[in-house]
């Protein structure tokens, strides 16, 4: 390709610091889509087969993929898993909301993440099952992780684009690890990104939909591209931009949002780190139930919360490609950003099929909008 779009899914990352809550999926829900209008295939799930701690799924195109429990799966969920046969495996995230309700990473709601994890091994899995001459894979090879990497060179609107699908899945429901992000190049991924030219291409890098500190203010749900003057690529952010303008979709500009700061992900580890100290010290002197309960609690939001927003990525490789992933000078990031009273009717953001149409839209105009100026965007890299 010429330009290039990077989706993942981060398998149970859905709680991050600072109150920060997503749906971590948007940017893998963009690649199937754009994978299933090219080769017409259905993602349907056909059936699950339930091995120990491990569940397996298998879509009507033959596509599998698995997820691991670490502390396995009964009866009553393996119910609730089973509703999801029939439906289409796009938007992995909403789908384990509807039938679970809740999930959390960091091995808190390890079920949910497993079902999410092996969906979406499945549907990646079936582009190379059914189509091994057009599309190239791997697994994950950072230590414990299992999640399917899938990409291809697709056209779009006479452009060649190289797409890429990450998941970024910890074996048992654990994790956050999403060292292998966006167009990361590391490990397994490496081989990958340069057979489809992505070291070297401007890069759509689709990310989450969040609830944050920048829902303050938003009166409808926004689109947020962050890129960093210096670190990033500025003609994929201004192309995000007109893309946006032209589908007339809410845009802002985050310029500080990727930044590359030396010790940022370390230092946070060191004070979520601290913060588990203190509650551990407190526990350990603690005499009554109210009091245990009560920083139990405290600990259970530590665990299940703010250590999403740390475990995601190894601290030194965050200094290179930040919290989305990026090679530095490829790319920019769209995140879509809720407004604080959706926040409020839901607490955990999900995606819909009109959001899913939104993105995809504007991926597609991102790529022609980089087209008219993809000799300054690649120049920029190189």
């Amino acid at each position: 390709g010429i330009v290039a779009i990077a989706g993942h899914v981060g398998c149970g990352h859905c709680h991050s610091l600072n109150n920060q809550v997503q749906d971590d999926s948007p940017g893998l829900s963009v690649v199937l889509s754009l994978f299933k209008e090219a080769t017409g295939i259905s993602l349907k799930v056909k059936e699950f087969i339930f091995e120990d701690n491990k569940v397996v799924a298998i879509l009507e195109n033959g596509g599998t993929g698995y997820g691991i429990a670490r502390r396995g799966i009964t009866k009553h969920e393996k119910n609730m898993i089973n509703r999801i046969v029939g439906k289409e495996v796009i938007n992995t995230h909403t789908i384990v909301l509807e039938e679970f309700g809740r999930i959390y990473g960091q091995g808190v709601t390890e079920t949910p993440v497993a079902v999410q994890t092996a969906l979406a091994n499945a549907a990646l899995n079936s582009f190379l099952v059914n189509y091994p001459e057009k599309f190239i894979g791997t697994v994950e090879t950072v230590p414990g992780n299992y999640g399917n990497i899938v990409g291809t060179v697709l056209d779009i609107d006479g452009i060649p684009t190289s797409v890429l699908g990450t998941v970024n899945a910890t074996v048992g429901g654990l994790g956050p690890n999403e060292d292998l992000e966006g167009n990361s190049p590391n490990y397994s991924k490496k081989e990958i990104i340069e057979k489809l030219g992505m070291d070297k291409l401007p890069t759509i890098v689709v990310e989450a939909m969040i609830s944050s500190g920048f829902s303050k203010g938003l009166a409808e749900n926004t689109y947020f591209v962050r890129g960093d003057e210096e670190d990033d690529n500025p003609y994929v952010v201004e192309a995000i931009k007109n893309a946006c303008s032209t589908l007339t979709l809410p845009i802002r500009h985050h310029l500080t949002g990727m930044k590359r700061t030396k010790d940022a992900l370390r230092t946070n580890t060191k004070n979520v780190g601290e913060k588990i100290k203190s509650l551990g010290e407190a526990l350990s002197k603690a005499e009554t139930s109210e009091e245990k309960v009560n920083i139990i609690g405290e600990i259970a939001l530590v665990v299940s919360q703010d250590c999403g927003g740390i475990s995601f990525m190894s601290n030194e490789l965050h200094e290179e490609i930040g919290g989305a992933g990026m090679i530095k000078k490829t790319s920019a990031v769209i995140n879509l950003v809720v407004t604080e009273e959706y926040a409020k009717e839901n607490p955990i953001p999900f995606l819909t099929e009109k959001e899913l149409q939104e993105y995809v839209a504007i991926t597609k105009e991102t790529v022609k909008e980089i087209a008219k100026k993809v000799e300054a965007a690649t120049n920029h890299i190189i």
